[in-house]
């Protein structure tokens, strides 16, 4: 028997991948499988595939026939004639399969019932022939069944294997072998032995090749007679276009309590034939201890480029802080070390001035009291602040909003509430809070029975 070390030549590799790019090009089937090396006889051709010089097989069967390989033997010396169609429905190109397997080999597909020869010649002094009867009661093709780990409906990243897995089974007669066949460029990457009445086998591509462009794998079972089955076809999962995440802005150094606020590049680095959905949650992790404060969907098409914010309030810690925050997406991730500084009141770099400037106190009760305030920033630094409007001599919030300011930089805020509708006139405290700054008014309401 031939020996059966296959695997995907530079010519093939060519063929195969022509000018797609290494994602979707010549992945090589796991194991570094390396062609099979040829078998030589003495002076005539050998049978090999199938080895009696005579068949019988049903109506509509597709045959693989194959030679040992004669010495100097290069694909495409073997001139074969004789009956039969030449190819089939899901065979793969003879051409190819002479490269793949390393011995001279045809397809041909019988539908009439009858006697058929085939004959193989080469040079001008070798040839041998078989004998083909089409008959109802003769050898039937195998059965097969193909799946994928990952399976339809899965999705994976460009760099994770994906393994299809072929059950055959042959309704007469033993097995020879498995033909792969893989979907983007109808070629053959590999030919596995099988053995008995039933059997598996495996294929692992490591990367996903061919099924990142959405091309099927195929695999044709082949009997001792050389009956092919038909062709059993799987998807495989879907592959994932890969994202590029790089952080390329932050606001850091914050103080403590503030908004720390984080810029990411995203970049869609695939292939222009991958099809995948391009879509994936990128997440905006912080600390030591790693804890998901943010995270946002984005769909970035190829070969596009979009930038993603994130952002947390960091913790009003009493000491200036460092730590790590990254941006984590399923095929990258990014990690940049900002700085939270301490608050200080002292401080001359932070503190914000509040000064309420007007209400329209007073007013009946039930009726909208507003209050108009100026938030300044005292400091030397940007900063970002919730204002607050508090009321009564029990202090509820009412009302919130808030302000950035740069440096130097003022703003005018309006907050309010509809009072209670209550009976007596009633005169309380309001406060426009910004946390290291404040104002406070006495304001009246005038209760709706006065």
């Amino acid at each position: 028997m031939p020996d059966r070390a296959f695997g995907r030549r530079a010519v093939l590799e060519g063929a195969a991948i022509g000018g797609i790019g290494s994602l979707l090009g010549a992945g090589d089937v796991a194991g570094g499988i390396e062609r099979r090396t040829r078998r030589t006889t003495a002076s005539a051709l050998e049978r090999h595939t199938p080895a009696a010089s005579e068949v019988s097989v049903v109506p509509g069967s597709t045959l693989l026939f194959e030679l040992e390989a004669p010495v100097g033997f290069d694909p495409g010396d073997v001139e074969w004639g004789g009956d039969g169609e030449t190819g089939g429905g899901g065979t793969p190109l003879a051409t190819d399969y002479e490269y793949a397997a390393g011995v001279p080999a045809t397809f041909r597909t019988f539908d009439s019932p009858g006697t058929h020869r085939v004959t193989a010649m080469y040079g001008a002094n070798e040839s041998t022939a078989w004998t083909v009867h089409v008959d109802p009661d003769g050898a039937r093709p195998p059965e097969i069944d193909l799946r994928s780990e990952p399976g339809d409906g899965e999705r994976v990243g460009v760099d994770d294997p994906v393994t299809f897995t072929a059950e055959s089974s042959a309704r007469d007669g033993t097995l020879e072998y498995l033909v792969w066949v893989e979907g983007q460029n109808m070629t053959v990457p590999d030919v596995t032995d099988l053995e008995g009445e039933t059997d598996s086998a495996t294929l692992v591509r490591e990367p996903p090749g061919w099924t990142s462009a959405g091309y099927p794998t195929s695999a044709i079972a082949v009997s001792e007679t050389g009956v092919l089955s038909d062709a059993a076809s799987v998807d495989g999962p879907e592959i994932r276009p890969p994202l590029a995440v790089r952080i390329v802005e932050t606001n850091d150094p914050v103080l403590a309590g503030e908004r720390l606020e984080v810029v990411a590049e995203v970049e869609n680095v695939g292939d222009t034939m991958m099809i995948g959905d391009p879509t994936q949650e990128l997440e905006f992790v912080v600390g030591e201890d790693p804890e998901v404060v943010d995270a946002r969907t984005v769909a970035v098409d190829w070969p596009e480029t979009e930038r993603v914010s994130f952002a947390f309030e960091t913790y009003p810690v009493d000491h200036d802080d460092r730590f790590p925050v990254r941006v984590v997406g399923a095929d990258d991730a990014d990690e940049r070390t900002v700085e939270v500084v301490a608050r200080d009141d002292s401080d001359s770099r932070a503190g914000v001035d509040v000064t309420i400037v007007r209400t329209n106190a007073p007013v009946r009760a039930g009726e909208p009291l507003e209050v108009v305030a100026e938030v300044a920033n005292a400091g030397t630094e940007r900063v970002s602040r919730e204002v607050t409007l508090v009321v009564g001599h029990d202090p509820e919030t009412v009302d919130s909003t808030t302000v950035a300011l740069e440096a130097g930089e003022r703003e005018t805020v309006r907050l309010g509430y509809r009072t209670y509708p209550a009976a007596q006139t009633t005169e309380f405290p309001v406060v426009v809070d910004a946390g290291d700054g404040s104002d406070e008014r006495s304001v009246r309401v005038w209760g709706t029975a006065d």
